[in-house]
């Protein structure tokens, strides 16, 4: 007597959909490794402002080095023809924002969240550095947002906040 009836479908091999699987898998690092290196490797601006009253620029441009990241300051009528007037200590400084003064005269880079380091546009020589605040600890537990400089450049205003609630107070600094 003969069996007859329905045989189960062969089964499809496991094997190919693994490879197929595991090759999609490697492309997508790749990929991913190709673009982490060279973002990472890539010199690129971290910060820019304008003043609104003047036609220049200032900017922090961020890339690796010997020591880790490097920042560095630069200030210029356009990105072209910009100069670097100041380079930050890797792994100790931060630049955290670009403020200028309405008439383009003065511009101050906030670094590690309280350090103001003001500079002249015309030259782009170093005015000053001050301190808005004591810092409690790097990085600080507070930091300086929306700073302004008075009419004359010689003082500026500024909002004293908790780096991670809300709750800023008024602050004020001589710049001279």
């Amino acid at each position: 007597m003969s069996a007859q009836g329905t045989l189960p479908a062969a089964r499809r091999s496991r094997a190919a959909l693994t490879v197929a699987v595991a090759a999609v898998a490697v492309i997508a690092a790749s990929v991913f490794a190709y673009y982490s290196g060279v973002r990472a490797g890539a010199v690129h601006e971290l910060l820019a402002a304008t003043p609104s009253e003047a036609r220049r620029i200032a900017f922090v441009r961020e890339e690796p080095c010997a020591a880790g990241v490097c920042q560095t300051l630069w200030m210029g009528t356009s990105r072209e023809d910009a100069a670097q007037v100041g380079a930050l200590s890797p792994g100790r400084e931060r630049c955290e924002g670009v403020y200028w003064a309405k008439d383009g005269y003065r511009v101050g880079f906030l670094i590690n969240g309280y350090q103001l380091r003001v500079f002249d546009a015309a030259t782009g020589k170093s005015v000053t550095q001050v301190n808005l605040f004591e810092p409690d600890a790097t990085p600080t537990s507070r930091i300086a947002r929306g700073i302004t400089f008075s009419q004359n450049g010689a003082a500026v205003t500024f909002d004293d906040c908790p780096r991670h609630t809300s709750g800023c107070k008024s602050g004020m600094a001589a710049v001279r």
